[in-house]
C-alpha cells in the first residue's frame, strides 16, 4: 500500500543516503525561499516569470507581457502601468501641460528623469536612493500589479484611477485591496449597479479564519496636493471624524475595518501617528477617537482603524519620506484577532516591492550602492537672542529667536524650519536645545 500511495516518497526513502540527504537540502532551501517571499511581499501568488529567446515574460494572470529591456522587476512595473491603463491615454496625458497631467503620468516622467541622471554603472544599469515621485510611481504599479495577479482589476475601480478628480481615493482603496491579498484575505466587490444602498468598498474573507470582513477606504484631501487647487497648508487639520463617520454610515453586514490615509506632510503624521512616551496615543488620535465614540453612544462602530500616511507627493523632487502607520482596534472589536492583526503587519509591507523576477531567480542587489542624497550645509549663529541661519553660507530669510522656546506639545519656529528641510523630530529638538543656551551650531546637514 505505501508505494502504491507515495511511490515518490517510497522511491525517495530507498535512494541513497547522499540522493536523500540532497533532496532534503532542495526542499528546505525552496521553503526557505517561499518563507523569505512571503514575509517581505505577503501572502500573494509567487511571480511567474521567465526568459525566452532574449525576451523577458512576466504573466499576470491569463496575460503574458514581454520585452528585452527588462533588467529588473521595476523596469517591467514602469511598462506595466501604461499597459493597463491603456497606451493612447498615456500618451494624451503626457501631452498636456504639465500641472494638468494625470498624476501617475507625472510621477511616472518626474521619475524617469531623475533615473536617468544618475551615472551608469558598468552593466548599464542606474541605481538611486529614491525620489517622492519615484516611489509614489513604483509603489502605485506594484498595488496595481498584485491586485490585478492576485483577484483581477475591478473595471469600476479602474475607470476611478484614470479620472484625475476620484483618482486620490481610488488610489487608497487599492492600497486596502492589496493590503487585503498580502494578509491572505480574498476580495469580493459589492454590486455597484445596486443603487438601493450604500455599499463598503469590498467585502474581505481571511482564508486561515474565514472571518469576514467589510472594508472602507477614505483619504483625506487637502489643499495643494493631488490635484487639489489651493497652497499646503502650513499647520494642516487633523480632523478625521466626518470621513470615519461616512464609513460607518454605509451600514456594513460585517464587522467594518476603515483604511484611513491621512496624506499629511511627513513631519506632521510623525507628531499625529507616532505613539507617545508609555506607548500612548497621540493627543489629535485620543481626540478623535474619544469623538467617535461619543457620538455612536459610547461604542466603537467599527472593529478596527487603519491610519496610513505615504507622503510621497509632498516630496517629489525631494528624497521620499519615511512612512506612518497606526491601527487601533475598537474596545470590543467583534472580529478575529488573528485576522485583524495580519491585516495590520500587511500594511507595514506596503513600499516593498522585489527587485528581481522570482524567488528562484533570486532578488538581486542593486548593481551599486546609490548614491547618497546631496546633503546641504547649514550653519546656525547666535548673536544675543538672534539666531542668522546660514544655508550654503547665505542667510536665509526667516528669523528666529532664542526665547522661541521649543516644547514638545509646541514645537518652536525653529523646530518646524529643521524639520521642514529634513532633519528628524529628535535632532530638531537638539539644535533648539543647544541655541536656547546660547550657543552657535555649525555643519548641521540637511536633505534641502
Amino acid at each position: 500500500m505505501a508505494s502504491k500511495d507515495s511511490p515518490v516518497l517510497t522511491s525517495l526513502q530507498e535512494a541513497p543516503p547522499e540522493v536523500r540527504a540532497k533532496a532534503m537540502r532542495v526542499f528546505e532551501e525552496k521553503e526557505r525561499k517561499e518563507q523569505l517571499r512571503t514575509a517581505r511581499f505577503g501572502q500573494i501568488r509567487p511571480q511567474i516569470s521567465l526568459t525566452s529567446q532574449g525576451q523577458r515574460l512576466v504573466a499576470v494572470r491569463s496575460r503574458i507581457y514581454y520585452s528585452d529591456k527588462w533588467k529588473f522587476f521595476p523596469d517591467f512595473l514602469r511598462d506595466y502601468v501604461p499597459q493597463v491603463f491603456g497606451l493612447e491615454w498615456c500618451k494624451a496625458e503626457a501631452a498636456k501641460p504639465e500641472t494638468e497631467r494625470h498624476p501617475i503620468i507625472s510621477w511616472r516622467a518626474v521619475g524617469a528623469a531623475y533615473m536617468n541622471a544618475q551615472p551608469a554603472q558598468p552593466d548599464g544599469s542606474r541605481v538611486a536612493l529614491p525620489s517622492g515621485a519615484l516611489a509614489a510611481y513604483t509603489c502605485f504599479a506594484y498595488d496595481l500589479y498584485v491586485v490585478d495577479d492576485n483577484g483581477g482589476l475591478d473595471a469600476t475601480l479602474l475607470e476611478r484611477l484614470k479620472n484625475p478628480e476620484q483618482f486620490q481615493g481610488a488610489r487608497h482603496e487599492l492600497f486596502a485591496e492589496a493590503t487585503c491579498y498580502r494578509a491572505g484575505f480574498t476580495v469580493q466587490h459589492e454590486n455597484e449597479r445596486d443603487v438601493s444602498t450604500r455599499h463598503a468598498e469590498f467585502t474581505a474573507k481571511h482564508t486561515a479564519t474565514g472571518q469576514l470582513l467589510s472594508v472602507e477606504a477614505k483619504s483625506r484631501h487637502r489643499e495643494g496636493v493631488l490635484g487639489r487647487p489651493g497652497q499646503v497648508a502650513e499647520r494642516p487639520s487633523f480632523t478625521f471624524a466626518r470621513l470615519i463617520n461616512d464609513a460607518v454610515a454605509k451600514k456594513p453586514c460585517q464587522p467594518l475595518v476603515i483604511f484611513l490615509d491621512t496624506n499629511l506632510p511627513h513631519k506632521w503624521a510623525e507628531r499625529v501617528l507616532t505613539r507617545q512616551a508609555g506607548n500612548t496615543l497621540s493627543r489629535p488620535v485620543k481626540v478623535l477617537l474619544d469623538e467617535v465614540n461619543k457620538e455612536h453612544n459610547g461604542t466603537d462602530p467599527y472593529c478596527m482603524l487603519v491610519f496610513s500616511n505615504h507622503p510621497h507627493h509632498y516630496a517629489v523632487y525631494d528624497l521620499d519620506p519615511h512612512q506612518h502607520l497606526l491601527s487601533v482596534l475598537a474596545q470590543d472589536p467583534k472580529a478575529n484577532v488573528v485576522a485583524l492583526r495580519s491585516l495590520h503587519l500587511a500594511a507595514m509591507l506596503y513600499g516593498n516591492v522585489p527587485m528581481g523576477f522570482s524567488m528562484e531567480e533570486g532578488d538581486p542587489p542593486p548593481p551599486a550602492v546609490p548614491a547618497a542624497w546631496p546633503k546641504v550645509r547649514y550653519d546656525l549663529q547666535v548673536e544675543g537672542t538672534e539666531v542668522r541661519v546660514l544655508r550654503e553660507g547665505k542667510a536665509v530669510s526667516q528669523a528666529f529667536s532664542t526665547t522661541d522656546r521649543d516644547r514638545p506639545k509646541a514645537p518652536s519656529n525653529l523646530h518646524e524650519f529643521l524639520e521642514d528641510i529634513g532633519l528628524s523630530r529628535v535632532d530638531a529638538h537638539a539644535v533648539c536645545a543647544a541655541i536656547e543656551e546660547g550657543k552657535s551650531v555649525q555643519s548641521v546637514y540637511a536633505n534641502k
